[in-house]
């Protein structure tokens, strides 16, 4: 099993979030540590800083597995690839971003200049997506960042469309297995 995290700083979301996933991916682990110049979901980015040759998933917190989750976590990963999953909402009108922040499957090994290339120009990328208007702030544009990123160096690949969905008025359909709720903090962990 690839090893899994997820980023849990702050208190925007309950503890229920993390007893959700340790119940589904018992050896998750939790940043919960925030480190400057990071903020919130950028903090994302530290994983691309681990010390390790095997490839690893980063999830978000707001998210709901569901069927053969799994398959998701187990999507085959070749060197050079980046793995997502596909934005079926965004932020933006932007042509050419079509990737959801809610899941990444990579090599650290493969991603370590994204993070290189945040920590020389904090201040730039975090504001960057916001002053061009592909966002709105205070704090946003990670997911923009790292595709930008991605595509300068690695193939990004996104799964299957019908793997995922947003929240909260999804189709159910057996090959669902990943609901994105972004941001919602009212649905509850069944």
């Amino acid at each position: 099993m690839v090893k899994v995290y997820a980023v849990r700083v702050g208190d925007k979301y309950g503890s229920e979030y993390e007893e959700y996933l340790k119940s589904k991916l018992p050896d998750i682990t939790f940043l919960r540590d925030s480190e400057n110049p990071f903020l919130r979901q950028w903090n994302k980015l530290r994983f691309m800083e681990i010390d390790t040759y095997d490839p690893i998933c980063v999830i978000d917190l707001d998210i709901e597995l569901m069927n053969d989750y799994m398959e998701l976590f187990e999507y085959p990963l070749e060197r050079g690839e980046f793995i997502g999953i596909p934005a079926w909402w965004k932020d933006t009108d932007k042509p050419g971003y079509e990737l959801n922040g809610g899941f990444y499957k990579y090599y650290p090994k493969d991603c370590q200049y994204i993070a290189e290339k945040f920590r020389s120009d904090p201040g730039k990328w975090s504001e960057h997506y916001i002053r061009n208007g592909t966002t709105v702030g205070p704090i946003n544009g990670e997911q923009y960042f790292v595709e930008d990123s991605v595509r300068e160096r690695l193939s990004l690949r996104l799964v299957p469309q019908d793997w995922v969905a947003h929240g909260p008025n999804f189709i159910f359909h057996e090959e669902l297995k990943l609901v994105h709720h972004s941001h919602r903090k009212d649905f509850f962990y069944k």
